[in-house]
């Protein structure tokens, strides 16, 4: 059978068959276009950081080893933080320049005033966490004292801000060894033990806890202990061996006494040579363990 050939169907007759439909139906009706007005929402601006109220620092007490500041937070196990510029030294101090605010949190209440000076030198503190413009810094101040609770005597730290210091560090590091009476100094470039003289009695044990130099600049010819590196620690059973000051502080410093092994109130006693070592070197802010 043979198949019936459909009529083909020309690109021209397209195109009239399209006019000719068009032309012959009327257009369907369009609904008029309505242009609505530009909806104006309102942008809310993105809220600026919580501003911080200047503090009275006239009502606050002070942080240095002579006050006992109630409120002052631990250290919540952190540990000097690593320099972001090891060019100022591996471990993060902060050098504070004009007397601030500290802190107990991040925008939190003022609890005491920190010092540009602390005993006649500049206050140079461990730094143990940064957030934004705000430094978490070790003080060298009692919260309270033993006698009223010993979990507050030392560890002690605020916040402040990073404005009112200049970014500092170190890169020395020390720890006592108390079974061994030995010192380890590691200056960031050679470490070193040394034997130390005597460290505290079991009855005034030196305090167990991560502490820092304050400074090293107490000379005082002629008297029973002329050279002293002054600690942040004090006593854990001692509310006040220094009637002079009203303080159980700690310190590393040579002395007279023959004696050696576990009798001192705290201190750590060290030969003129040992303390030579130290004496005008190791910087402010340096951290001292105890094991």
């Amino acid at each position: 059978m043979r198949a019936t050939r459909r009529p083909r169907v020309g690109a021209a007759a397209m195109l009239g068959l399209v006019v000719v439909t068009g032309c012959s139906a009327p257009a369907p009706a369009t609904e008029p276009v309505v242009v609505r007005a530009p909806v104006e929402a309102e942008k809310s601006a993105v809220p600026a950081p919580a501003s911080v109220a200047a503090a009275d620092l006239t009502s606050l007490p002070v942080a240095e080893p002579r006050n006992v500041v109630p409120g002052l937070p631990g250290t919540d196990g952190l540990e000097q933080r690593r320099n972001d510029d090891p060019a100022l030294g591996a471990w993060q101090t902060a050098t504070v320049v004009r007397d601030t605010a500290g802190y107990d949190a991040v925008h939190g209440q003022p609890v005491a005033t920190v010092p540009a000076v602390t005993l006649d030198v500049p206050t140079v503190l461990p730094v143990i966490d940064q957030r934004g413009g705000w430094l978490r810094v070790l003080v060298a101040t009692r919260s309270a004292l033993p006698s009223q609770d010993v979990s507050q005597v030392n560890g002690r730290s605020v916040w402040i801000r990073a404005q009112d210091t200049t970014p500092s560090g170190t890169d020395w590091r020390l720890h006592l060894d108390l079974a061994a009476l030995s010192l380890t100094v590691d200056d960031g470039t050679t470490t070193s033990t040394v034997p130390v003289k005597a460290v505290g009695a079991p009855g005034s044990p030196t305090p167990a806890v991560p502490q820092f130099v304050v400074g090293s600049q107490w000379e005082q010819p002629g008297t029973y202990t002329p050279r002293v590196l002054l600690l942040s620690s004090q006593s854990e059973t001692i509310d006040v061996y220094d009637t002079a000051t009203g303080t159980s502080a700690t310190a590393i410093h040579t002395s007279p006494i023959a004696r050696t092994g576990a009798i001192s109130n705290g201190c750590v006693r060290v030969s003129e040579e040992v303390l030579d070592l130290l004496w005008g070197k190791v910087p402010a802010g340096t951290v001292l363990t105890v094991a």
